[in-house]
């Protein structure tokens, strides 16, 4: 720790801050006072100290047996738990007060944002670089691009079983319709044009439309690094066509200055992120569950949505995404959660009001951890086909509680899955490979339209699980974020709202 110009802040969320070392080019993330430690998940801890690294175990262990097996290793890259000297901590509030978000400064925390008393992080490469190290990649030495999306939810819940208490919901994906709320709270100043179904739906023009829009209004859901260094985003929007004309090379096939040339830039640096979302790994045979695919589904349409289709657009028959690629994965493990929150509040009722009856069987079902695959995978597939056979049983309690409990536990569990996932992040990292590099000895790869070549990796992070006793508050969440759409719909629902 002597020398504190290797770390770097790199971010934060409402559970953890994140600091670089830019020496040995791993990211630590760090508890914050406000939400580690707290007992919520491990109640039979001896000191802070102590539950603060027991849930950062639970957070490992949910990552190695639920997520990784769902993610396949090809994307999810497991943390190690480490215990730290009290220097890192210091260290981490003089980069906050430096480098901490304007965003993050207004909200109603503790100065000392790091609990004194953490001895542990959560510690894993940087994925802002791309993951192979193989040798003869240390001979790429151009800069590094990488691109975090936070994609959000990915579909709609529509089933009529479902008995969703909206109109709204079943035509416009929460994301558009929770911009509604941020923009009520002042969250933002400019509502974002993306939309979750979009980059989902497996259609090439769409998807693209969607990370043109994420550029356009990154908010937190977009940023931009050239070797780990912010230079897009919510809060730094530099002027992209420097770096990427650095990061393309000289050739840029005739392209005359100006504006022009700064567009196609983008839209060639986009097309090679597309093109990593829907690349399909090599060893795409670890797929130990089965899960629903992307191409078993019909693809949806958001209302507010900024793609225009063509009037002769059949969505039934629109393009689906690759099996085994990042966002079909994603799209498959958050389809996990058949119910939604209006569905899935009576069973956590009915669930929470057993356990309550008997404390015991929390720990017994296992519902804050430990994460085991029995527990945690097992039962949600060997359950994966109670939900339609459960719907004539919702008014006789009794009757579910006696002898459905297995899939009571496991609907909430998928629901919870889905949940992390819906709240997860991908890393996209790509780095130019010289003219004179044998491709063969590079591994993955992706060409531009220009011919040039790009080693790349995928990874999805922010895979923490989700407590059992936070459904209610999704409820709340929900009910907001549909009361607020309908203000911005002067009360009555009509379809798309256009920003002013």
């Amino acid at each position: 720790m002597a020398d504190a110009s290797k770390w770097k802040f790199r971010g934060e969320g409402n559970a953890c801050l994140v600091l670089v070392n830019n020496e040995e080019k791993m990211v630590y993330r760090l508890a914050k006072a406000t939400h580690w430690g707290k007992g919520h998940l491990c109640t039979n801890a001896k000191s802070k100290v102590d539950r603060i690294h027991e849930e950062m175990q639970l957070v490992v262990n949910y990552m190695k047996n639920v997520m990784q097996p769902l993610l396949t290793p090809n994307f999810v890259v497991l943390p190690e738990l480490r215990l730290l000297g009290d220097r890192l901590t210091e260290e981490a509030e003089h980069q906050i007060k430096a480098h901490r978000p304007a965003q993050r400064k207004g909200k109603d925390v503790e100065h000392s944002t790091i609990d004194p008393t953490t001895l542990s992080a959560l510690v894993m490469p940087d994925l802002c670089y791309v993951r192979d190290t193989t040798a003869s990649n240390k001979q790429c030495t151009s800069p590094t691009l990488s691109v975090e999306i936070k994609p959000k939810k990915a579909f709609m819940h529509v089933h009529d079983t479902l008995k969703l208490k909206s109109e709204e919901k079943t035509q416009v994906c929460k994301f558009c319709m929770h911009q509604r709320l941020k923009a009520k709270e002042g969250q933002w100043t400019v509502t974002s044009r993306y939309c979750p179904l979009d980059l989902f739906s497996g259609n090439k023009q769409r998807m693209k439309q969607a990370l043109l829009s994420l550029a356009e209004t990154p908010q937190n859901n977009l940023r931009i690094c050239q070797d780990g260094e912010e230079i897009h985003g919510a809060w730094n929007k530099e002027d992209l066509s420097e770096v990427l004309e650095e990061f393309f090379g000289s050739s840029h096939n005739g392209l005359n200055n100006g504006l022009h040339k700064q567009h196609k830039l983008i839209q060639i640096f986009l097309d090679l992120v597309l093109e990593a979302l829907l690349f399909v790994p090599v060893d795409n045979d670890y797929l130990p569950f089965e899960l629903s695919t992307a191409s078993s589904h019909t693809v949806q349409y958001c209302l507010n949505s900024r793609y225009r289709p063509d009037v002769n657009t059949d969505f039934n028959e629109c393009d689906s995404l690759p099996s085994g690629c990042v966002l079909e994965r994603i799209f498959s493990t958050q389809k996990l959660d058949g119910l939604d929150i209006d569905g899935i509040l009576p069973v956590y009722q009915k669930l929470n009001k057993y356990i309550s009856e008997s404390p015991a069987l929390r720990n017994k079902l296992s519902m804050d951890g430990p994460y085991t695959e029995d527990e945690w995978l097992h039962i949600c597939t060997e359950h994966s086909h109670d939900d339609d056979d459960d719907d004539d049983d919702d008014d006789d309690d009794d009757l579910i509680i006696e002898e459905s409990l297995p899939s009571m536990v496991s609907k909430v569990k998928k629901f919870l899955i889905s949940k992390t996932v819906q709240d997860c992040s991908i890393m996209v990292a790509l780095q130019r490979v010289p003219d004179n590099v044998n491709e063969d000895t590079i591994g993955q790869h992706l060409k531009d339209v220009c011919g040039r070549t790009f080693r790349f990796s995928v990874s999805i992070v922010d895979l923490d699980p989700k407590p059992f006793c936070k459904i209610p508050k999704y409820l709340e969440q929900d009910e907001q974020i549909v009361r607020a759409y309908r203000e911005a719909c002067g009360g009555e629902f009509s379809g798309r709202i256009d920003d002013t």
